[in-house]
């Protein structure tokens, strides 16, 4: 490894590090390699997730820029909106999140949404279920939810700034999931503090990959430091072809600001695609039988939709590629938490639980 510091930019200290990082002996067990866990379900606020890392330099850059208002935007249960509203009403900021609503389905406050409620934040709904159900490809429908998303910013802006009395540019916009520059910041540091945490570097970093920061971030971090761990990026959902060029872009940009040589291209990125299975945030057996698995053997919980996803894939890749049985692996937990309790997740486990029978029974 190599001890050259760089210039990083503030952060506001949100995060509760370092989080911790231990071996998970049952699942190494099972699987013969040295694997451990990365706890950032544990990072101090809300629910913790891979989000804060990335708000942490976020919001100190929009209070370094008198901003006043975060705006950000995300799916339905966007774990980044609820924590991203959590961080600005901490820093003493008013947050205005756009949600989109992909799945014209049952009407109902659960998991992130209902915690939106309860922080009390602006937020303004987008229907793009039209346009997710269609048969497009994944570029056409980002497209579209995009330009759907651009036009009611542009409809709401204006009536928001007046109810504030502010002006636009005390509005500090955070693109879906925080994937910038300044946000990837937050898991380049974590790469340090990786380092710090163990005696050997791994061999292995398993990450989730939806926006791509959380992976910029390790794959940057991972080139500065020399670990020569190879960081592997497990897609959570269909990626769009478009997706490596951007995360080399982002890793680009954030190397220039930080005044290194790192140069990334593309072909230099390694995703897996042997979890997706029926899509974003949709629930399916596999996944499941993964949080079940990881419950029952190392005592935590995953969610559904980043993490559970990650294990998922990071676990039969060790078993696919028969690795060395003296490989060090780490998954990282990237949080996420309230997923377990979507809508969607409490009706596909009623469906399948043996404990409404049972409750059923006892009443009759």
């Amino acid at each position: 490894m190599i001890s050259q510091t760089v210039y990083m930019p503030k952060r506001v200290g949100f995060i509760s590090s370092p989080t911790p990082l231990y071996r998970l002996s049952g699942v190494s067990a099972d699987f013969g390699c040295d694997i451990f866990v990365k706890r950032d379900d544990l990072a101090g606020i809300g629910f913790g997730g891979n989000k804060l890392r990335k708000l942490d330099y976020l919001i100190a850059d929009a209070l370094k820029k008198g901003c006043s208002a975060i705006v950000t935007n995300g799916s339905l249960q966007t774990n980044h909106g609820m924590l991203t509203a959590l961080c600005a009403t901490k820093a003493g900021l008013r947050c205005l999140l756009f949600l989109l609503i992909e799945d014209a389905g049952k009407k109902t406050l659960s998991g992130n949404l209902l915690l939106d409620d309860y922080i009390g934040c602006d937020i303004e709904l987008v229907d793009v279920s039209d346009i997710m159900a269609s048969k497009r490809s994944v570029e056409e429908k980002d497209l579209l939810c995009e330009a759907r998303l651009r036009l009611r910013k542009e409809e709401v802006l204006p009536h928001y700034l007046n109810k504030y009395e502010t002006q636009r540019d005390a509005l500090y916009e955070i693109p879906s999931a925080g994937s910038t520059p300044t946000g990837i910041m937050g898991y380049f540091s974590c790469m340090r503090e990786i380092s710090d945490q163990t005696e050997s570097p791994f061999d292995y970093i398993f990450c989730g990959n939806g926006s791509g920061g959380t992976y910029a971030g390790l794959w940057l971090g991972s080139k500065f430091l020399q670990t020569g761990s190879r960081i592997i990026g497990v897609n959570i959902e269909e990626m769009n072809p478009k997706k490596p060029a951007f995360i080399a872009n982002l890793i680009n940009s954030a190397a220039e600001n930080l005044g290194l040589s790192v140069k990334a291209q593309p072909e230099d990125f390694c995703f897996l695609t042997n979890s997706v299975n029926l899509g974003y945030g949709i629930p399916d057996d596999d996944t499941m039988s993964v949080i079940e698995y990881i419950a029952r053997k190392e005592g935590f919980f995953l969610d559904p939709v980043y993490s559970a996803k990650v294990f998922n894939g990071a676990l039969k890749f060790i078993r696919q590629n028969r690795l060395p049985r003296n490989s060090r692996i780490l998954l990282l937990h990237s949080g996420g938490l309230p997923g377990i309790f979507n809508a969607n997740m409490i009706e596909y486990r009623n469906q399948r639980s043996g404990i409404l029978d049972r409750w059923n029974h006892a009443a009759d």
